[in-house]
């Protein structure tokens, strides 16, 4: 069982901030550029964290309250066609990536350790545990912060 550290909580807590200020003074041309056709713009990639963090808040919840749940796994390549996130606002985006993140902080702070242990099963990935969960997603925006603060490098 792994517990995270009030640092990682802290971090996995402050990463909209983090996109918030990545993104600023960039404009509308600058947050949809492409450098290459087939790869998300920086609109997109700010619009996929609250989609994706929807997944996070459920699987959290669903493995401290219930047992051995099952976790439905996304593509995040049909949502984000599908859902149309080149149209969508980027910046709610960002407040509604910041409320859930806010929240989900709140309570792993408040968990016990041995809630760490539970697990869910996962419809790809099979035994999953808490601990799992925020770990993949922890990484997941600051994998997404990278990518778009290489998407700005690329701004002509």
């Amino acid at each position: 069982m792994t517990v995270p550290t009030l640092a990682q909580i802290a971090a996995y807590e402050s990463a909209p901030a983090h996109i918030a200020a990545a993104i600023e003074g960039l404009n509308s041309e600058q947050l949809r550029y492409k450098p290459v056709p087939d790869e998300w713009s920086i609109h997109e990639v700010v619009v996929h964290l609250p989609d994706s963090e929807i997944f996070m808040y459920e699987r959290m919840r669903r493995i401290i309250a219930e047992d051995h749940p099952t976790l439905q796994a996304f593509s995040e390549v049909i949502w984000a066609s599908n859902l149309g996130y080149h149209s969508q606002d980027a910046r709610l985006a960002i407040d509604l990536f910041r409320a859930m993140r806010l929240s989900n902080a709140a309570l792993l702070r408040a968990l016990p350790a041995s809630a760490w242990e539970r697990t869910g099963n996962h419809t790809e990935r099979g035994e999953i545990s808490l601990s799992d969960v925020f770990t993949t997603f922890l990484v997941h925006a600051e994998a997404h912060l990278r990518q778009i603060e290489q998407l700005k490098q690329s701004l002509a």
